[in-house]
């Protein structure tokens, strides 16, 4: 009888972590169904009800092996119910993987018998072909006497030569309620936007992503950055567009798109112009890698790109260097933006604030910074709205170095994961998380327009960068403390502008 691989999926219906673990299942003879149960933003926290979680154990209850992905650490709570629920029902083994387990194997086999401490692909055939957990390469565990065993990693898959990673129709469905609906009858009709990777891998160590410790866990075990294809790429668009009847849109979720060379990255434009010709809502890159000649690739492929995903995270070069370990050089970002604005290419800039490293002055040196940015940008640029900063709050993952500094540093608590990541994420739009940080970009998301109203959001930063002024302001912590002003109608209204 066909083995039998239930994956359960806590995060977006497209996570790329269970469509190559179904894809490579199945081409290795297994039966596998994957069960989503949707978590974008704050849904991610959110335990399922009890009569979802009884029909879950009914579809396992004869299958042979459970896989939960994790996809983040703020997860951790919905796969510690389910996983303790299933125990009780089902005789099947169930096995965690994901990055944050990966990078963390003993944090998380507090609460799994079983996790994958490699990719995952080859630890879920394994098991189902019969191997001991010893004999597993990949595979973490606790023996008989309640002790941490983590096996040898193997060395990483040739992504090209593994099917391509579809998002299987037939035997997924979403888990709602006491209903597991056919994914093929909810998502093929309502799909709009599909993420795609060409690249998998990213080529930074930033201490805050776990992308520092991934390097070290699989150092020696292949190539860290791994190029898809152009031809697979396409592939798989071209599959997108003839089962999603309103797709309208594609995403590239790569860390950075423009890392391919750049003749396959006009093979892969010219390409994706002739077969898919889509709008790319957005494509992430990193400030160092874009050149004038890869830019106008794309503005002269005939490509819609909607947005261009940059991360700025500081713009302080000390937080950059000492604590965030990313390059920063202010004149790099000035000549980059400038030229994607005399492009006409619309940006979007991450930052993380909420920094409890920061001081005032790499504060200060962050506002020169936005307004010198405005400077350079407003008057020059075509589009209305020529950047967008994406403001996201500072939080400390287990595995990542920052993590284990903040630690050491007294910054954050044992109890951390329970008591923040369990129940906050990073982009935030509660009315506690309109700090001056958020103030500030909102300000800055109104002053890089056009218009009258935009006029007084630069008044205002101008007028901020007198040192008093905003020293008070800061030492004040007037968005968080006020609560008398943000009762107020002006006050009302300019939040609910922030939050937006």
């Amino acid at each position: 009888m066909m083995k039998h691989a239930v994956l359960i999926n806590n995060s977006y219906v497209e996570n790329l972590s269970v469509r190559y673990l179904s894809a490579y299942l199945k081409h290795k003879g297994f039966r596998v169904s994957i069960i989503h149960y949707e978590g974008r933003k704050d849904d991610v926290f959110n335990l399922l009800p009890e009569e979802s979680l009884k029909l879950l154990s009914e579809y396992c209850h004869d299958c042979n092996l459970v896989g939960i992905s994790l996809l983040t650490t703020h997860q951790l709570k919905r796969s510690i119910q389910i996983n303790n629920y299933l125990k009780g029902k089902i005789k099947a083994k169930i096995i965690w993987g994901g990055v944050p387990v990966i990078c963390d194997p003993h944090f998380y086999l507090q609460y799994a018998d079983y996790i994958c401490v490699g990719e995952g692909e080859t630890v879920m055939a394994d098991f189902l072909s019969g191997k001991e957990p010893a004999d597993i390469k990949g595979l973490g565990y606790k023996s008989k006497d309640e002790r941490f065993i983590i096996n040898s990693i193997p060395n990483f898959l040739d992504l090209n030569k593994i099917p391509i990673p579809f998002l299987d129709m037939e035997n997924g469905f979403i888990l709602r309620g006491r209903k597991m609906i056919p994914l093929k009858n909810e998502l093929a009709p309502s799909l709009s936007s599909y993420s795609i990777f060409s690249v998998r891998g990213c080529p930074y160590s930033c201490s805050y992503c776990l992308n520092s410790k991934l390097k070290k866990v699989f150092s020696n075990k292949g190539s860290f950055i791994r190029l898809i294809k152009v031809s697979r790429v396409i592939k798989e668009l071209e599959w997108a567009k003839e089962n999603f009847v309103n797709l309208k849109q594609v995403i590239f979720d790569d860390d950075d798109f423009f890392i391919r060379p750049e003749s396959e990255l006009k093979n892969l434009l010219n390409a994706y112009t002739a077969r898919i010709d889509l709008p790319v809502y957005y494509i992430q890159t990193n400030i160092r890698h874009i050149t004038d000649s890869k830019v106008r690739l794309i503005t002269e492929s005939g490509i819609e790109l909607k947005w261009l995903k940059i991360g700025l995270q500081s713009a302080s070069e000390r937080i950059n260097k000492d604590v965030f370990n990313r390059n920063f050089d202010k004149n790099i970002f000035f000549q980059g933006l400038k030229m994607l604005a005399s492009r006409g290419v619309r940006v979007m800039l991450d930052v993380i604030s909420d920094n409890p490293y920061e001081t005032f002055s790499d504060k200060y040196e962050s506002l020169l910074f936005y307004h010198g940015l405005i400077k350079e940008i407003r008057n020059s640029s075509t589009r209305d709205i020529p950047i967008k900063i994406y403001d996201h709050k500072l939080m400390f993952y287990p595995g990542a170095n920052l993590y284990a500094k903040a630690e050491k540093d007294g910054v954050i608590g044992n109890n951390y994961v329970s008591h923040v990541l369990s129940k906050r994420n990073t982009l935030r739009k509660q009315k506690e998380d309109i700090d001056n940080d958020a103030f500030i970009v909102a300000l800055f998301n109104k002053a890089i327009r056009k218009g009258r109203i935009p006029l007084i959001a630069y008044g205002l930063l101008k007028i901020l960068r007198v040192k008093l002024i905003f020293s008070l302001m800061i030492r004040l912590n007037i968005w968080k403390n006020y609560s008398a002003f943000s009762k107020t109608k002006a006050a009302e209204k300019l939040l609910k502008n922030i939050r937006v």
